[in-house]
């Protein structure tokens, strides 16, 4: 086993909507997703689904992964809506 580069691109395989606000850094509502990679069928990733109203995110929807700074050393994957 060793590491290899994707594309970032991945599929929302399920999501809930979030209405609690657990921290200032991210308010409600935001979407967590579970986002199954192109390149491996059945590796998934849990992560936030980003630019998009929450009500639109479906299972099937096409995304692409941004990073956000969350810290001066820590990004976190995101994913975006792939039109």
């Amino acid at each position: 086993m060793q590491p290899e580069p994707v594309s970032g691109r991945g599929t929302v395989w399920a999501a809930t909507v979030n209405h609690q606000s657990w921290f200032a850094a991210l308010p409600p509502p935001y979407v967590i997703g579970i986002i199954e990679l192109v390149e491996q069928p059945g590796l998934r990733l849990l992560s936030n689904v980003v630019g998009c109203d929450p009500a639109d995110v479906r299972p099937g929807m096409a995304v692409g992964v941004e990073f956000e700074r969350v810290d001066e050393d820590v990004w976190l994957p995101v994913f975006r809506a792939v039109v």
